[in-house]
């Protein structure tokens, strides 16, 4: 889970320091915005590709009642995210790294998005175009750094750290994250969904 990931982080940050109740509460709003992060991404994505379920359940824009609100759903989701972090964070000598992670962060993921969706243009599905290092390149900026940077970076930030000094961090982090998705899509392709 993205928003537990910060809080567990931020606990092997401390080095076995037992947490206090303002860090933990702090740690789970930067989980919640990342979570609203996610649902954002995935309300508009399922939009963009037209897809019927989620997880097993109708897309949200595929509800009666709902159809192209999930656009303005989307966005709703994606503008609490700033709120939350002027709210809490804006006292932080971190909070302007905050905004600027999480503005870096999303910019990587729309990147992703769109040569995704360049690379599967409806009627023009090319596979050959479709190279393993385009895919490499999609899951590193549409899935890599929002699902496992970003939680990484929130609690170093927390900790007090600058993410410059954690590059190699950051390149281990997407790493992990591009072999998730890879084995991810192998699954979805030919895994047994009983097991």
């Amino acid at each position: 889970n993205r928003g537990l990931s910060v809080i567990d982080s931020y606990k092997l940050l401390k080095q076995g320091e037992e947490l206090t109740e303002e860090e933990i509460f702090l740690a789970s709003a930067l989980g919640w915005c990342i979570e609203w992060l996610q649902a954002y991404f995935l309300v508009l994505d399922d939009i963009m590709d037209g897809s019927h379920t989620r997880r097993g359940q109708p897309c949200w824009f595929r509800l009666p009642k709902v159809g192209m609100i999930a656009v303005n759903d989307g966005i709703m989701l994606r503008n609490h995210i700033p709120r939350i972090l002027k709210k809490h964070f804006r006292g932080k000598p971190y909070y302007v790294d905050l905004l600027d992670l999480f503005n870096e962060v999303e910019f990587q993921t729309a990147s992703g998005q769109m040569i995704d969706l360049i690379t599967t243009l409806e009627g023009e599905k090319d596979l050959t175009k479709y190279t393993l290092s385009l895919h490499r390149r999609i899951v590193q900026y549409k899935t890599a750094y929002y699902s496992f940077y970003l939680p990484v970076a929130c609690a170093l930030l927390m900790a007090g750290e600058s993410l410059d000094n954690h590059i190699d961090v950051q390149n281990i982090l997407v790493q992990m994250g591009i072999y998730f998705q890879v084995q991810d899509d192998y699954l979805d392709c030919y895994g047994d969904p009983k097991t």
